[in-house]
């Protein structure tokens, strides 16, 4: 057993919520009107800030101030103390209420100058995402050096000596500010004070951003008058500023629009109150009582006082005095003889002699009454949480003695430490106090926290008397001394948790002197009381853990050691990693590491028949036709991989030794999105994690490699279950695969049972036929013109700048996916591929699906749909308000929300993959930063646009606010639609942008819309314009387009070409082209070959009224005429013309009237 801590006397209470901290002065009370600090009768204390910290009122009238206009906000009816910039008229009191009412404000806020802003920008809306007109701030020159405390003059004190003081402000018997009523004092008080107000008078249009620790001119609440301010810390969005009144001793939160940096004219006197400690005492218990700071403050508040210095410490800002009370006794001497305090005691190095005789006679006040008693020797300490070097895991501290020994617990453990003590509660409200239960030193017990009442687990460390024991709190690591009366025997089942106090030391630094200054411990406990830290674990001393302590809410990020080093309060020291010593070591030695890593490994993977055996598969990563993943469709196989998953669980947890990842090398990782481990192999050792391919899935993760196991050859026995290959027998259309051909061969492989047959074996895997619903996928490919035989000549593409923006996004996406297979790991190794470190999941999918299921809409129906997003004819959403459910959208968006807050971070830091048009998202709204349900409408550099898919509403947000979404989150269909134009089967992969203006013009012009058919993936419409917009289907128009932007009319001619007979009797028509001979039927013109290139006409009993009357349109006369046409044929074909265009508009007319006897239907 370790030796008897010399505080045993005074433990340290444990911290059950980091809001309470044993050296954080407490929170002030408000000072009733009786106890108003007196000023003096000079009137030097008139100006003075005097409202206690965030009071917005006074206690009285000010001596020396003038009746003060009250000015109220003209949003929320409070004091109003800032005016609007542009009009310089409305007054409000905070920058969120000017936001609020600007809606209204902006259709009166006229600027105040317009003669000299004639150039300033017109008012801009937040509420449509733009910033509001800031409020009005002062503007100092930039070029103001700033100022510090150690700036301003030293005061000059006499130690030893009495002086005459006003208490101006009382927090505590630690912590309150005296003015000395010296008239030199005074004189430079009223100094200050005057030159403020006429250096500050003057406004200004610019807003300062003071820094931490600055001395600044900062306007009190209270009068509006300007005041010397310390900045003791700043908001993390930097708009406010908690100020410390140095010549007054009172606080305040400021906004920083009122802070400014102090001018060089004024003289840097030393601050006028001067912050005292009472010398020669310390509280009772941690921290000074409500109780006693009330009393006091009532006793000292606003009193003219015989106050003694003793002692200066903290850089000479911190003064030890005691004060002689009217009674005849000193302050010191009235604490003690209340309870409220005890005689502070000098802490020396304890001896070896010392140590052995606190031991020995802890033992024997254990030993003297413990015969018959339940020694409870059974209940050790449980083992302490492991981790390893490199870890870094977000923290709160719990308990800090010095740099060298702090005790954190981790966030992510809140949940389980609460239901912890629940559990303890229940337990020792069942079990009654035994009368012989006396815990042996170092056994575990549960123990009765004096400050709150509630149990909590604890070691026994030391008997200080025969009915008085010393415990440590096992998992906040602090201690106290309680009657045997609170401890209760405690069940194995609330041991089971490891303890959750990780003892830590702070890495890097080392005392200045022999031992860490109180001036340093004050000022680590004030920088790392009630934050959330993030420490790296960098090595093990002492049985603790070597630690670098980061705040990340600070800006810039601060880091604990630097800034101990840069006040003074510690100097540099190399960091060590060596020694290991000790049973809660929290890392794994190397020599472990390297005994593991000799153990053979032998591992496979599974392999397909090749020749015309047929196989079922089923995907599980799917890139594009070139490049997926599968696993064989096969009961066992699943079953195995699951009973696989539950062993690999066992190993793991049992085994948290560090493992050292070598390139091709098996192992055991966890997948930071569900914390459950899989089987991988490592593919990069990378300075910010290591890429592993999971091989049982065929994805891709950069993990840290605190997320690693070694694995046994138990547990290759199964081969690798993931097997990479690509489509045989098609090539992309273009140069890469649109996200068109990407959307529709996910819609034919995910969740389908693949029917395969392996044609080759080659370094991209197995080259396989595949049938999915009936249908061959290479077929369906190449029908839809969305692949091309290789070899074949592929179709001219308009490739404008949208389309290569979506194929680029789109290829990004596909890198960002996981794509290496398993059947490239062999016994003997494989080539290293490039890892560009995403993240996926593979229990459940965490990309960005672009299969996402879309609502059906009835068929034959027509009406006047609401379009949400237009992309291009193939492709286009719709919102469908009557299928809204309100209540499973609430409980969507309520899941989504928790989903994303408590995976944000993990999924930034696994990677960032880049999400393709199309893809469903996650997308962090900016009016309101709520997460909502999205689809991905085009992706940029830096940004992406989305459409809410659930409301319908647009916006581009950059890469920082989209996340994957899992597969359970998309269970609930979308309500926007996914569509697409009538005659798809005719239209180009990519679109030329002016053909996709006209569809997006058409398609706001109220067009009337019917719902032809429904593939699984698209809504196929047919879309017309309204009557009044002239009538006319929009897949005609939308052919013509095309048709003209592909072959644009020839210049005219009146040349005339001689006919000419060939040996076969056939002759070339008249005009500027020849008609080609047509083998199947009568020649045709040139305008009517260039509209069957874009047509197919295909027989069908139910044919589509739009196709058929497309087909049916003939070009224009171009008077061309066959060898057997008599001269003067022309007439005829315009009349032939023309009897076309009148049965043309016939038809039209007949659908238009059939949708109006629709809609007179439906409104009936």
């Amino acid at each position: 057993m370790n030796g008897i801590s010399v505080n045993m006397v005074q433990p340290n209470l444990p911290l059950r919520k980091p809001s309470s901290s044993p050296m954080t002065p407490p929170p002030r009370q408000t000072i009733m009107p009786g106890a108003t600090p007196v000023r003096p009768s000079s009137g030097a204390f008139g100006d003075a800030p005097v409202c206690l910290p965030g009071s917005r009122e006074t206690s009285g009238q000010l001596l020396g101030s003038p009746l003060q206009t009250v000015c109220l906000c003209n949003f929320c009816g409070k004091k109003g103390t800032l005016r609007c910039k542009r009009c310089k008229k409305m007054l409000y009191c905070s920058v969120a209420c000017q936001t609020e009412d600007w809606k209204a404000h902006r259709h009166v806020c006229k600027l105040f100058y317009p003669e000299d802003k004639a150039k300033e920008s017109p008012p801009a809306s937040p509420v449509a995402g733009d910033r509001a007109i800031v409020l009005e701030v002062d503007d100092h020159s930039s070029t103001n050096q700033r100022v510090f405390l150690k700036d301003l003059r030293s005061p000059k004190v006499i130690h030893g000596s009495d002086i005459q003081a006003s208490v101006v402000e009382f927090y505590s018997p630690a912590r309150f500010y005296v003015i000395a009523q010296s008239p030199e004092l005074l004189e430079a008080l009223q100094s200050i004070t005057t030159e403020l107000q006429k250096t500050y008078s003057r406004p200004s249009v610019t807003t300062y951003v003071p820094c931490v620790g600055e001395v600044c001119m900062v306007q009190f609440s209270c009068d509006l008058k300007w005041y010397r301010g310390l900045v003791q810390t700043l908001s993390a969005d930097q708009k406010t500023a908690h100020i410390l009144y140095i010549d007054f001793g009172n606080e305040e939160n400021v906004p920083v629009e009122r802070i400014k940096p102090l001018s060089a004219d004024i003289q840097p006197f030393s601050p006028c109150a001067m912050e005292c400690r009472i010398a020669g005492v310390v509280p009772v218990v941690d921290s000074w009582s409500g109780e006693c700071c009330i009393a006091l403050r009532q006793l000292l508040a606003g009193k003219i006082v015989t106050v003694k210095l003793l002692e200066t410490v903290e850089d000479g800002r911190v003064h030890l005095v005691d004060i002689l009370l009217s009674m005849g006794k000193h302050l010191s001497t009235f604490l003690i003889e209340q309870h409220y305090a005890m005689k502070e005691t000098v802490n020396l190095i304890p001896t070896r002699q010392d140590i052995k005789a606190l031991v020995s006679a802890s033992l024997e006040n254990f030993r003297s009454l413990s015969d018959g008693k339940d020694k409870n020797i059974w209940a050790q300490p449980p083992e302490p949480m492991t981790q390893a070097v490199g870890d870094r895991v977000l923290v709160v501290v719990t308990h800090l003695q010095s740099p060298d020994e702090l005790v954190v617990q981790k966030v992510k453990n809140a949940g389980v430490i609460q239901d912890l003590q629940l559990k303890l509660r229940e337990h020792c409200a069942q079990v009654e106090a035994p009368q012989n239960f006396r815990p042996a030193p170092g056994t575990v017990c549960c123990a009765q926290f004096s400050e709150d009442r509630q149990w909590y687990r604890a070691k026994i460390l030391a008997y200080s008397s025969g009915e008085r024991v010393c415990v440590g709190y096992l998992d906040f690591g602090n201690s106290e001394e309680v009657d045997l009366g609170h401890l209760r025997p405690i069940s194995a089942s609330l041991l089971a948790l490891p303890m959750q106090a990780m003892p830590c030391v702070l890495a890097g630094v080392q005392p200045v002197g022999e031992s860490w200054s109180k001036d340093c411990l004050l000022a680590l406990q004030r920088r790392v009381s009630n934050r959330i830290l993030q420490i790296e674990i960098q090595g093990a001393h002492g049985g603790k853990a070597s630690v670098a302590m980061i705040d990340e809410a600070s800006d810039p990020q601060a880091n604990i050691a630097e800034l101990l080093i840069s006040a003074g309060y510690a100097a540099p020291a190399p960091v060590t990693c060596g020694d290991h010593q000790g049973d809660e070591t929290p890392a794994t030695s190397e020599s472990q590491v390297s005994l593991q890593s000799r153990q053979p490994l032998v591992w496979s993977s599974v392999e397909l028949p090749l020749g015309n055996q047929t196989v079922a598969l089923l995907a599980s990563v799917v890139e594009n036709p070139g490049e997926f993943y599968c696993c064989t469709n096969n009961p066992g196989d699943e079953q195995r991989l699951t009973d696989l998953g539950a062993q690999l669980k066992e190993h793991c947890q049992a085994d948290a030794s560090a493992f050292v990842p070598k390139v091709g090398e098996p192992c055991c990782a966890m997948f930071p999105g569900d914390g459950t481990w899989y089987r991988a192999v490592v593919k990069g050792v990378h300075e910010d994690g290591v890429a592993v391919n999971f091989v049982d899935y065929g994805y891709n993760v950069k993990v840290q490699q605190s997320q690693l196991r070694s694995i046994t050859p138990r547990l290759l026995a199964l081969p690798f279950q993931a097997i990479r290959c690509w489509l045989k027998g098609v090539e992309p259309a273009g140069s890469e695969w649109s996200s068109e051909a990407l959307l529709w061969f996910q819609t034919l492989v995910a969740g389908e049972t693949l029917y395969a047959r392996v044609f080759s074996v080659t370094e991209r895997g197995y080259g396989v036929e595949l049938e999915s619903r009936g249908q061959n996928v290479a077929a369906a490919l190449i029908s839809e013109h969305l692949a091309k035989v290789p070899g074949e000549f592929a179709k001219e593409a308009h490739a404008k700048t949208s389309g290569a923006k979506q194929q680029e996004a789109a290829k990004e996406n596909r890198h960002s996916q996981l794509n290496v297979g398993a059947s490239d790991y062999t016994e003997a190794g494989s080539k290293e591929m490039p890892v560009d470190g995403q993240t996926v999941v593979p229990a459940e999918a965490l990309c960005f699906p672009v299969d996402w299921t879309t609502g059906e809409l009835p068929l034959n129906e027509v009406f006047q749909p609401y379009v949400a997003a237009v992309i291009s004819p193939s492709l286009f959403y719709l919102l469908d308000p009557t299928r809204v459910d309100q209540k499973r959208l609430q409980e969507v968006k309520t899941e989504l929300a928790s989903y994303c807050t408590n995976n944000q971070a993990t999924l930034s830091s696994a990677g960032g993959s880049r999400p393709a048009p199309g893809a469903a998202c996650c997308a962090q709204f900016y009016a309101d930063d709520d997460w909502y349900r999205a689809v991905v409408l085009g992706v940029d550099e830096n940004e992406v646009s989305v459409i809410y898919a659930d409301y319908g509403n647009r916006e581009k947000v950059p890469f920082s606010r989209v996340l994957p979404i899992p597969a359970h989150l998309l269970q609930v269909p979308l309500q926007i639609t996914r569509c697409a134009l009538i005659g798809r089967e005719h239209f180009p992969a990519e679109w030329p942008a002016e053909v996709q203006e006209l569809f997006q013009t058409l398609m706001s012009s109220g067009v009337l819309a019917t719902v032809h058919s429904f593939d699984g993936s698209y809504n196929v419409l047919s879309v017309s314009l309204p009557i009044e917009s002239g009538g006319g289907h929009l897949t005609s128009m939308i052919l013509d387009a095309l048709q003209a932007e592909s072959n644009p009319p020839p210049p005219p001619t009146t040349t005339t070409t001689p006919q000419k007979t060939d040996t076969t009797g056939s002759s070339t028509s008249i005009g500027t082209t020849p008609a080609p001979e047509n083998k199947t039927g009568p020649l045709v013109t040139a305008g009517s070959i260039r509209a069957s290139e874009k047509i197919t006409c295909q027989s069908s009993a139910t044919e589509n009224p739009v196709k058929r009357i497309v087909e049916e349109m003939e070009p224009r006369c171009h008077n061309t005429s066959d060898a057997a046409a008599p001269q003067g044929s022309g007439r005829c074909c315009c009349l032939s013309e023309m009897k076309t265009k009148i049965d043309h508009l016939e038809q039209l007319m007949q659908l238009q009237l059939s949708v109006i006897k629709q809609l007179v239907g439906q409104t009936e």
